[in-house]
Parts: C-alpha cells; structure tokens; sequence
C-alpha cells in the first residue's frame, strides 16, 4: 500500500497506454503535468488528480487554499484513474503548503468519500440505478477500468 499521503504525477508511459483520443474524459493537456494523490481501494491502486475548476460535487474541496484563482480547487473524484503498473507514476510532487496541510487533515475522509464513490460505481455498474446515479458518473474516467473495477474482491 502507499504512504498515507503520496502525490505524484503520471508518467508519459501512462498517457501513452491512455490516449486522450480514446480517453476523452481522463485530464491531459502536453504542457500540464496533473498532481495526483494515491490511494488504495478494495486492492487497487487509484491516482485522483488535484484540480482547479471543479464544478461537481464528486470531489473534495479545499477550504484553506491561498492559490491567486477564482475557482474552486481540490480531489476530483469523478477523474480518477487505476495504476496497474508501477510504471505509471512519475515523480513525486509538492502542493501548495496549506493545501498539503489540508490534504493530511482529511486524509482519511478523502479517501472514505472516495471510496463510497468507487463502491457506488461498482453498484450501479453491477445492478443498474436512475438517471441520478447515471449523471453522477457520466463524465467519470471508472468506466475505463470496468475490466478491473468489476472483477475486484473487496
């Protein structure tokens, strides 16, 4: 398992294995290395990406950030993506201090929110739900990981 609070960045390697061609909803812009906080979940590794801009409630939202943006900053859950290769992840990366600090405070809280957002999927995946579930995943990047979201053992 990784350390409680390990943010890195995604490698090319990973980028090249998920096109954004044919991953449209994964987040990738050349000139923009996206941090990410790893976490593990029912055995799988997931990478959730820092974000600017969200406009969901699928997320963790920062409260303390002193980023000069007008935007609201935080864990973006419905852009989560599986690392099933070590190779995956590139360097380790730092955040903004506050933002850092808020992280660690509400590790685990992120990572039970993020969880029941997983296992919500896996349900509505497995069992269907109303057009209220559908929404709430339809943008999500899970849905590239079926194969290995669906097959997992808790």
């Amino acid at each position: 398992m990784a350390k409680l609070l390990e943010l890195r960045r995604l490698s090319k390697e990973f980028y090249k294995a998920y096109p954004h061609s044919k991953y449209p909803e994964m987040e990738a812009k050349e000139n923009r290395p996206y941090v990410v906080l790893l976490v593990e979940i029912n055995k799988i590794q997931f990478a959730i990406p820092l974000r600017t801009n969200i406009r969901h409630s699928y997320c963790y939202k920062f409260k303390t950030s002193d980023r000069k943006t007008d935007s609201i900053t935080g864990v973006d859950y419905s852009k989560a993506v599986v690392i099933s290769k070590v190779s995956y992840l590139g360097e380790a990366t730092d955040i903004n201090d506050k933002e850092y600090l808020e992280l660690q405070q509400k590790t685990f809280f992120i990572i039970n929110k993020f969880k029941k957002y997983v296992d919500d999927y896996i349900s509505y995946k497995k069992y269907g739900g109303n057009e209220f579930v559908a929404k709430r995943y339809s943008f999500s990047t899970l849905k590239y990981f079926d194969d290995i979201l669906l097959n997992s053992k808790d």
